[in-house]
Parts: C-alpha cells; sequence; structure tokens
C-alpha cells in the first residue's frame, strides 16, 4: 500500500476497489503500513479509488473508532455519494476530488485583480482564482456567501469547486448574466437604473444584521491595516487616524468589503454577488472607503487605471462613485466623501504595502494625502443610520429621489 507520513499526518492511498472481495486484504495491509509509526491523523485518498462497498465502509469505521481524527479526500461523485448517503460524512470530513475544466476556449465575462469569471456554456459561469491556491480559503467564501444569502444579500450559490490548470475555481449556475461592469460599458443608456441597482444592493448589504461570530469585524481588519503602514508614517499622524478608527461605531451589518461593479453580476435584471471573500459586519463607511479605492484613489497616482480596470475613462469612474454617494446619503456633501477618503488611505497603504511594496510613489501620495484630510477633521461621523425594514423600500424610494434629484446631483453622465 502507498502512504506518506508528513507533519503527524499520515495518507494512505486506496486504488482499485474497497470491496468484499479485497476487504480483508485491505485492512491488513492498513495495519501493516501504520504498525510503529507516530502520526496524529489519518487520510485516506480515495482519487484512484473507483468503488467503495459496505465491507469497505466497515473499515474506514473500523479507522475512526481506532484513530479518531480520520478523514477521506479525493472521492469520486460516486464514492462520495456513498458517503453522504450512509451517513459517513456527519462523522468524518469527507471531500471531493475536484473536477478539471478547461476555459481555454472559454468567453471572459469579467476580471479583476484576484480572480476571472469566465461562461462555460449558457447555464454555467467559472470564477478562477489568480491568486489564491488554498480549497480551505476558497471554502470559506463559499460559507459566508451562503450565510449572507440565507439573510437576504443576492448572491449567487456555487456547486462545485474544481481545478483550471495550475488554478482554482468555483462552478456557479448564472443563466444570460454578464457582470455590472460589462453592463454599464456595453448599455451606457441604462446607466441610470444600474446607478439605483447598485446603491439599493449597497443598501441591502449595509442594513443586513449578522451576529455570527465566525463573520470578522471590518473595524479590526483597517486597524490592523494601519499598523502595517506605521512603520512608514509620522507617530502623531498614526495616532490619530487609529483614534478616529477606533472612534467609528461599531455595528453587526453586512459590509461586502469590495463591492465595486466588476464584483457584480446582471442576471436578468438583478444584481447578484459572486465576491464574497472580503464579507464582514462594520459601518458603512468602510464600503464606501473600499469602493473609493479602485473608483478613484487608484487614479490619483496612476492617471489611466480605470480605463485599463474599468474599461471606463478616469471622469467617468469618478461620477459613477460620486453618484453612487450621493444617491446612498441623499446629499453631495464634500465632507461626507473626505472622511470615507479618509478610511480609503488606510486600506490603499496597506494594500500597496503588501501587493506592490516597491511602489513608493503610489504610497506616499495616499500618505500626504491621508495626512492633509487628518489635519482638517477630527471624526469619521458621517450621519448614517438605517433601519433594517427601510430596506423593503428601497429600490421605489432610490428611484423616486432620483428622478426628483439626479441631475441636480450630476447623475446625467453618459447621456452623450
Amino acid at each position: 500500500m502507498k502512504f506518506n507520513l508528513e507533519n503527524g499526518v499520515i495518507t494512505l492511498f486506496i486504488i482499485g476497489e474497497l470491496s468484499s472481495t479485497n476487504a480483508a486484504s485491505v485492512e491488513a495491509d492498513m495495519d501493516s503500513t501504520m504498525q510503529g509509526k507516530s502520526f496524529t491523523s489519518v487520510v485516506l485518498d480515495l482519487g484512484s479509488c473507483t468503488y467503495v462497498s459496505s465491507a469497505g465502509l466497515r473499515i474506514v469505521l473500523k479507522l475512526k473508532q481506532k484513530y479518531g481524527n480520520v478523514s477521506v479526500i479525493n472521492a469520486s461523485l460516486e464514492v462520495y455519494d456513498v458517503f453522504e448517503m450512509t451517513g459517513f460524512s456527519s462523522i468524518m470530513p469527507v471531500k471531493k476530488a475536484m473536477r478539471t475544466i478547461d476555459v481555454s476556449n472559454a468567453e471572459v465575462i469579467g476580471s479583476g485583480f484576484f480572480s476571472t469569471v469566465y461562461r462555460l456554456d449558457k447555464d454555467t459561469i467559472v470564477k478562477v482564482f489568480n491568486r489564491t491556491s488554498d480549497p480551505e480559503q476558497i471554502e470559506r467564501e463559499l460559507r459566508l456567501a451562503k450565510e449572507a444569502f440565507v439573510l437576504g444579500v443576492p448572491t449567487a450559490i456555487s456547486f462545485d469547486i474544481v481545478r483550471v490548470g495550475d488554478k482554482l475555481g468555483v462552478c456557479f449556475e448564472m443563466l444570460d448574466c454578464m457582470s455590472l461592469k460589462n453592463a454599464v460599458v456595453a448599455h451606457p443608456e441604462n446607466i441610470h437604473d444600474y446607478v439605483v441597482k447598485y446603491t439599493a444592493l449597497l443598501k441591502t448589504i449595509n442594513t443586513t444584521e449578522c451576529y455570527d461570530p465566525n463573520i470578522p469585524d471590518i473595524k479590526k481588519f483597517y486597524l490592523e491595516k494601519l499598523e502595517v503602514s506605521r512603520p512608514m508614517m509620522e507617530e502623531k499622524y498614526y495616532l490619530k487616524a487609529k483614534e478616529l478608527l477606533e472612534s467609528v461605531e461599531d455595528r453587526q451589518t453586512f459590509v461586502h468589503g469590495d463591492c465595486h461593479f466588476k464584483n457584480i453580476m446582471v442576471q436578468n435584471d438583478e444584481l447578484i454577488l459572486i465576491d464574497m471573500d472580503t464579507l464582514s459586519v462594520g459601518h458603512p463607511i468602510f464600503e464606501f472607503a473600499a469602493i473609493y479605492a479602485p473608483y478613484c484613489a487608484f487614479n490619483e497616482d496612476d492617471p489611466g487605471n480605470s480605463e485599463r480596470f474599468f474599461g471606463i475613462k478616469e471622469e467617468d469612474s469618478t461620477r459613477l462613485y460620486n453618484a453612487v454617494v450621493d444617491l446612498y446619503f441623499g446629499k453631495d456633501d464634500p465632507a461626507l466623501k473626505d472622511k470615507i477618503r479618509i478610511v480609503s488611505y488606510v486600506h490603499m497603504m496597506w494594500w500597496n504595502r503588501v501587493n506592490e511594496p516597491s511602489n513608493n510613489k503610489r504610497f506616499e501620495g495616499c500618505r500626504g494625502r491621508l495626512y492633509q484630510l487628518l489635519d482638517q477633521y477630527n471624526d469619521l461621523d458621517i450621519g448614517v443610520l438605517f433601519e433594517r425594514t427601510y430596506k423593503n423600500k428601497m429600490p421605489a424610494d432610490l428611484r423616486a429621489f432620483y428622478d426628483a434629484n439626479g441631475r441636480l446631483f450630476g447623475f446625467d453622465f453618459f447621456d452623450g
């Protein structure tokens, strides 16, 4: 029997069938292989196992009873169903083998820094992670998405984690969809409706309460981001930024954390989220701080970034951001936008240190603008309190508000 012993984990590779005809010999091989070895957990790799009968299940059960920490990986769909139907998946971790998918001829319907989305067929899309190769991290994102979906946030539900070359991906059932970014570029005449729906989506997210202790607190994350940049900051500005962040009201409402329009799909005229790895709870100022970054902040030290990343001109990207902010808060308030920028520059400095540490121009630019704003403001109060029941009226209310005030706030961009 083939095996691997590493870091206290012994992996046993089962080849062929695990049935009554060979159960006794397989069990004997297992005992012989494991005898005299020191390990804390047992993994059965069924990647080359084609069939498991009740006799094979009894061997697995004996291992569980004898060693306690036993798991199964790389089970084919048929073998996985056996473990699922017999209840074994409730007493030990059982993971399916990942399908391999070829996207070389697939249409790209969305792309970003962390992932690319392909259409596989009429009914299916796959989101391929550019910078994540840890299945546990992807499974965590999917759990967050399901949590949000149950609580009323429109998210796509996945059905499979797959391999795409040397990367990992997630399959979703999505009919006739495109990214909101592609929809805006393809149908600029509908920009007003997209702004209303986009804003309504943000309010739905930010008014949905969640008390799951596994959902992270975004304020805590931003304080950690600030610590990363502390060695590069003047102490007085670091202390003031820390004080302002700590003063932000704690809330148990969702914050998506990266809700720009490349992370949103349009399906049957409805906006649906497919990127949930940054889902947290906290105050909406953190939502808009994260949104300001791709629409505006990246352009400040890298002109033309919006055109390369979003496919729209820098001035249109800025107008889109301002339109959503004005509609969300019901006013055009420069002080409110400045306070959002304070939090956004904390995010941008962290992002730069983690992802582009050699780009001193961007870091210094964000730091300088942060210092200027910290000299002007002594709080981060943006006057936002939403009742949970309000979101039931949001689309109609936002539509009416837009019709009454859209031109006043300058929402008439992309009109040619």
